[in-house]
Order: C-alpha cells, then sequence, then structure tokens
C-alpha cells in the first residue's frame, strides 16, 4: 500500500486540470519526459525521486526501471493529480507518494540514486536552494535528470495557440522561468553539482484530435492559465481555439511543436 502524506488541503485549477485530463497530458508530454529519462537511466535496485510527479506515470515507468529491488518515491504539492497518481501505482510496493513540496523535502542525507523530473523543476521560489537541497539528498556521484521548457515563443504547443485564442501574454515566469541554460547552468553549479549538460530536444507533441487536444490547451499550458484567471473569455475563445487546431489535424492527430532543455547533472 503507498503511504501520502498529506500537509496541503486547497482545491488548485491547474491541479484539478491535471488530474482530470491524465491520461490526454500524459500522451501529449511521454515522449519529453522519456527522453529525459533516457539520459538520466536510472538502473535496477537505485532509489529515485520524482520531483513533480503528477498524475503518476512518470513513477511507473521509473519503477519499471528500478525495478522490484528498487525505490521510486514521488513528491508533488498537488492533492489531486496524486489522488490520479495513488490509483496508477497502487500495485508497485516499491512506490511511496508524498504531498509536499520538493523544494523543502526533508529526505534524509545521501539517501537518493537519482532525481528526476518531467517539468517539475520550473516553480521553485529559490532555485538554487531548492537545488542545493537536491543534491544534499543525493548520494556521491549521484544524478539529477530533468526536462524543462525553452522559452515560449519557441514553443509552438503555447504560442500556436495564444496566437489563434487573440491573447496578450507575457512570455517570462513559470513554467520558462529556466529557458536560458546559463541561468540553468549557474543555479546548479552554484547548488553544488557537476558534469552539467544541457541538451536542446525539438519535438511534436500530440494530445489526440480536436477536441482532445482543445480540453489540454484550455486547461493547462499558457491559453489555460489564462482562462483560470479569466473564465469568462472561453466563450469566445473555443471557436477561434478550434478552427485554428482543425487546420493543423492530420489522420486524427493535432501535432504541435515543442523546445525543450534535456538536462543532466552530477552531485
Amino acid at each position: 500500500m503507498i503511504n501520502v502524506e498529506t500537509q496541503f488541503d486547497f482545491i488548485d485549477l491547474a491541479d484539478l486540470a491535471r488530474a482530470e485530463l491524465a491520461d490526454l497530458i500524459d500522451r501529449q508530454m511521454k515522449p519529453l519526459g522519456l527522453a529525459a529519462m533516457d539520459a538520466l537511466a536510472p538502473g535496477p535496485g537505485q532509489t529515485v525521486l520524482d520531483v513533480g510527479c503528477g498524475a503518476g506515470e512518470t513513477l511507473v515507468q521509473l519503477a519499471d526501471r528500478v525495478g522490484s529491488t528498487g525505490r521510486v518515491i514521488g513528491v508533488d504539492i498537488g492533492r489531486h493529480a496524486l489522488s490520479v497518481a495513488r490509483l496508477r501505482t497502487d500495485h508497485l510496493p516499491q512506490v511511496t507518494l508524498l504531498h509536499e513540496d520538493a523544494a523543502g523535502l526533508a529526505l534524509p542525507d545521501a539517501s537518493l540514486d537519482a532525481i528526476f523530473s518531467r517539468f517539475g523543476t520550473m516553480f521553485f521560489t529559490d532555485s538554487i536552494a531548492a537545488f542545493a537541497n537536491m543534491r544534499r539528498m543525493l548520494k556521491p556521484g549521484g544524478k539529477i535528470g530533468f526536462v524543462c521548457w525553452r522559452a515560449m515563443l519557441e514553443n509552438e504547443l503555447d504560442f500556436f495557440c495564444v496566437e489563434a485564442a487573440g491573447l496578450s501574454i507575457a512570455a517570462d515566469g513559470a513554467p520558462f522561468c529556466i529557458e536560458d541554460p546559463a541561468t540553468i547552468e549557474a543555479e546548479l553549479g552554484s547548488a553544488g553539482f557537476h558534469g552539467i549538460t544541457i541538451i536542446p530536444h525539438d519535438q511534436q507533441v500530440s494530445a489526440g484530435d480536436v477536441d482532445d487536444t482543445l480540453k489540454v490547451v484550455t486547461r493547462v499550458g499558457a491559453v489555460g492559465k489564462a482562462l483560470r484567471d479569466s473564465p469568462a473569455l472561453l466563450p469566445e475563445i473555443e471557436p477561434k481555439l478550434r478552427a485554428a487546431l482543425a487546420m493543423r489535424e492530420v489522420n486524427g492527430a493535432v501535432h504541435l511543436g515543442t523546445a525543450t532543455w534535456r538536462v543532466t547533472a552530477t552531485a
């Protein structure tokens, strides 16, 4: 049975969207996460922390790699997403879920072989302190590996939908706050990591057909955030988005380009 420590009790619309649309979001994000996981290369018997594990797809993937003798610890601040993760991983005794802020996680020193994150490192208030805490939890020679977004204007997945919706959205701040590779390298270096590699990764992704893609982009990402802030805009925005996405549908799938950094570093 999985232990879920519940330290937060609030309803967050973004978290609710991650839970309710988990299958569609995973279909979209899976190839990007796997590219970073392949670079990290966790192995059998290792203990791995998954930062921002969300609805748990990456937990299952990591558990498959560490095997029954390993351990996977998933941490996320979203209780709704974690409820999905629990259902998905309840059959895996090597998986533990923690409902906490990963930045201040208090696992023992040198207790982890690896740390992984699929888009979970972009929301730290103090990135250097958060990365330093993660380095503390890693064994000497342990590795961190994550994927994060490059600039919004490089990511068609966001800017295509923003433009189609006729919105004006700032292209900075989370989740694009570590879009500069020099910033990533400086933060990891200041936190005590070495052997830092930052590799660009460009890939087309799809959540499915027009209807599926519309569900995702109106609840997560740049447009989703705008609509959470101003839900009254949806009746105006939705027809524009549907028409634009229909122009990109081929063989029942809408593909949009993504631009990410694949990052690894050693403790």
